[in-house]
């Protein structure tokens, strides 16, 4: 069987990734996880001068509040797979999205990660997004990157 990682960040395009990734995986019968990874900022950039129990607070907000915001990306997407009769798996990971897709796509031993070429991100290469570039560069395995 068919082992397929789909990347969401919630974005519009997200979904559209998703579409396209219910279209080609549904008649093969894969086995699909999404994954969302929350893109972890350091603090010390930019909250100098606040107390480091303020900055535990902060960081503890922060955190909360992205896993929150993932657990719903990630309940909404498996919502439209269901709609599509399809089963789905879920993971929600901390840190630089790039990287963690990398990591997951090999360790998961995945055979074709499904990605948009754009997302949330506020500054966008020229021709794709960073992460999906980042993950076309750094994975060992396929990857179908939906325009």
């Amino acid at each position: 069987m068919l082992k397929i990682l789909v990347t969401t960040d919630g974005s519009k395009h997200s979904f559209r990734t998703v579409s396209e990734a219910i279209r080609i995986t549904k008649p093969l019968n894969a086995e699909v996880t999404v994954l969302t990874v929350a893109h972890e900022i350091p603090l010390f950039n930019y909250h100098a001068g606040l107390a480091s129990d303020q900055m535990l607070m902060l960081e503890q907000s922060m955190k909360e509040t992205a896993e929150n915001s993932a657990k719903e990306i990630l309940k909404k997407t498996e919502a439209v797979f269901r709609e599509n009769d399809m089963e789905v798996k879920t993971i929600y990971l901390h840190g630089h999205p790039g990287e963690v897709i990398c990591q997951i796509a090999d360790k998961g031993d995945y055979d074709l990660v499904i990605m948009g070429s754009r997302g949330l991100g506020g500054l966008k290469e020229f021709i794709l997004g960073s992460v999906s570039n980042h993950v076309a560069h750094c994975s060992k395995k396929s990857i179908l990157i939906v325009k």
